[in-house]
């Protein structure tokens, strides 16, 4: 009877180890890459919303910048006035806040209503999950991390140091799963 119970145990807390890197990293590429092509359709769609003269300056912008970037006679300074005309046009739509927000959304729909799983993790049957297996993860904790990695997701820097928390982590949890007490782990 004892050692039913400590093999019961111990396969409860192979349950709550934290799943394989790689099915991490493939389910979050998985993500990212879904959020990019929401991005690219978002980024065309976007001034077509603010009405015909923004949809006219966006289309104008798009074409000299296109035209720019084939010419083999265009000068740098011409193409780096360019792009900081593009810059500014985008910033003028408010275009990098819409996708920070589509980011949290997608990652906040996953955790809230599909049991902590976004298409990604779905795949490879991951959750997320709290640390504590007494109590589930609270719905702000689950707002709290759909922010940080949403956020991730838009912010290089802060990805970048989301990234090097995963790979210097003894237990390889981003930030996201730090600040939020929860983790990855197989839904199986």
């Amino acid at each position: 009877m004892e050692e039913a119970e400590k093999k019961n145990l111990t396969q409860e807390a192979d349950h709550r180890e934290p799943v394989s890197n790689f099915k991490r990293i493939i389910a979050f590429v998985m993500d990212f890459t879904l959020l990019s092509f929401v991005s690219a359709f978002l980024f065309f769609y976007i001034p077509k919303l603010h009405g015909a003269d923004t949809q006219a300056e966006f289309e104008g912008l798009t074409d000299r910048l296109a035209q720019a970037l084939e010419s083999t006679e265009t000068e740098q300074s011409a193409l780096e006035s360019l792009m900081v005309e593009f810059s500014a046009f985008t910033a003028k739509m408010n275009y990098e806040l819409i996708m920070t927000m589509v980011f949290i959304f997608y990652f906040l729909i996953g955790e809230l209503f599909f049991s902590g799983k976004s298409i990604g993790k779905a795949t490879f049957c991951l959750q997320t999950v709290p640390i504590s297996e007494s109590e589930p993860s609270s719905p702000g904790q689950l707002v709290m991390r759909s922010f940080i990695k949403g956020v991730s997701c838009s912010f290089f820097l802060l990805g970048i140091a989301n990234l090097l928390f995963f790979v210097f982590n003894r237990k390889h949890r981003c930030l996201h799963d730090l600040a939020t007490k929860t983790l990855v782990r197989s839904s199986n």
